[in-house]
């Protein structure tokens, strides 16, 4: 016979599978504040605003070639010779460790005035660059709102699971605890028993799956907002929120104004524009003025002179025609034409693909509607299903195995409105993501 402490060992479990949710109350942020933390601390993002920047500092004039360019220099030199001259008038000179010297100090400037216009196409250049910078950065903060919306609302989804698990082994804590004691009475028998004490065991082993399922998805969080990874971060919020959707024109309408894959098709086609126009300048004369100014001073200490100094400047027009360089810049040129081609291809990809992400993700979102309906109406069923089904099995009027399933189906309804609730979910924000949205929608 079953000892009287197989009750209390029953509730005793309940009470250690519900204690993780009771210790971890404390860290608990709204979806806004952990995007916020998010966005100041995460390593990934802080890298890319890093090579905005540095994008951002390449686009000047300078690196363009607009500005002249001016260097200064300066030497200094020593030379010690032995030396022996012999003139024709029989006369010679001889010297032995003379030291000659030499001071040469100058500054010099040259400045292309006009190289076909290829300054102003790598001036545009440098600036698309530095938008696709901006872009970049843009990505990864929707990205990262993304991932972190993803990752908040699995896990309200997941701690609902935990709650519907916990109620079902409740429910088998229940069923077991009356068919002890239907056994210790004598009205029932061990198989009905044993029976229960599985389906129990059963139950409590999908709790502690699904607390750990919780934990990997904290730890993933924690990552992602750069907490420490033992943090027990948690949601505000214990239900999905579920916006709805727009229009599928409006969506599709405001992918095209805000999409920043289609924006950076956009500046691609910009950038090969602006390619184009450089290889073609190179076609054209090239134009620079120049200018300088210097300093010689010379010793020695054997020789004609013994000493020399002279300084002026020297300016002037320099021009410069590539007659003929084996067709490399033909070449050049085709092949930028082709990549401006693919970058205007690129444009009508994106947008076809918008298009056709935007249509599937409305049209599941709408069949999902539907289930999620008709669910609603079966889990008020099913829960009335299961309070009579508990009633006949204290009185004996079912099995434990009708009971089982009885069971199983109402804690199938109920999984299957939270996963569809999740996946709606999923669903509203890669639609926000997909219509430049997504910021706005967490924000508002």
């Amino acid at each position: 016979m079953l000892k009287k402490k197989t009750k209390i060992e029953i509730w005793l479990i309940l009470i250690l599978l519900g204690f993780p949710s009771i210790s971890t109350g404390q860290n608990t942020y709204s979806l806004d504040e952990l995007i916020r933390i998010s966005l100041e601390q995460n390593y990934q993002l802080r890298i890319v605003r890093n090579q905005q920047q540095m994008a951002e500092n390449q686009n000047t004039a300078g690196n363009a070639g607009m500005l002249p360019q001016v260097n200064l220099g300066a030497q200094r030199s020593w030379q010690i010779l032995d030396t022996e001259t012999n003139f024709f008038t029989g006369e010679s000179r001889s010297g032995s460790n003379a030291l000659n010297t030499s001071l040469n100090a100058f500054i010099e400037m040259d400045w292309p005035v006009f190289d076909g216009f290829s300054m102003f196409a790598r001036r545009d250049r440098l600036g698309y660059l530095a938008q696709l910078g901006e872009l970049d950065t843009k990505y990864w903060i929707e990205q990262t709102v993304a991932d972190i919306a993803f990752a908040w609302y699995q896990l309200i989804r997941e701690k609902q699971l935990l709650e519907s698990f916990r109620q079902s082994l409740e429910i088998s804590a229940f069923r077991l605890n009356l068919e002890d004691q239907k056994r210790r009475l004598g009205t029932g028998n061990a198989l009905l028993y044993h029976q229960a004490l599985i389906d129990f065991n059963a139950d409590s082993s999908m709790v502690y799956n699904q607390q750990m399922r919780i934990r990997d998805l904290q730890i993933r969080i924690n990552r992602i907002v750069n907490f420490d990874p033992t943090a027990l971060t948690n949601p505000a919020s214990d239900e999905i929120d579920l916006s709805g959707l727009s229009d599928i024109e409006i969506l599709l309408e405001k992918a095209l104004e805000n999409n920043r894959d289609l924006e950076r098709t956009r500046l691609e086609e910009m950038l090969a524009e602006a390619s184009l126009r450089a290889e073609r300048g190179n076609r054209y004369p090239q134009l620079s003025v120049f200018g300088g100014y210097s300093f010689n001073r010379q010793t020695s200490e054997l020789g004609f002179v013994e000493s020399s100094r002279n300084y002026g400047g020297d300016f002037g027009i320099r021009i410069r025609f590539n007659l003929y360089d084996g067709g490399r810049q033909n070449t050049r040129i085709r092949n930028a034409l082709l990549e401006q081609e693919s970058a205007a291809f690129g444009i009508q990809d994106t947008r076809a693909l918008l298009h056709s992400e935007i249509t599937r993700l409305v049209q599941t979102y709408e069949n999902y509607m539907q289930q999620y309906i008709l669910l609603q109406q079966s889990k008020e069923s099913a829960a009335t299903t299961l309070e009579i089904a508990e009633k006949q099995l204290e009185t004996g009027a079912i099995s434990g195995f009708d009971f089982r399933q009885t069971q199983l189906a109402a804690l199938q309804v109920e999984n299957q409105i939270i996963n569809l609730e999740y996946a709606m979910k999923a669903i509203e924000i890669d639609l926000f993501r997909l219509s430049g949205e997504l910021p706005d929608r967490i924000f508002q």
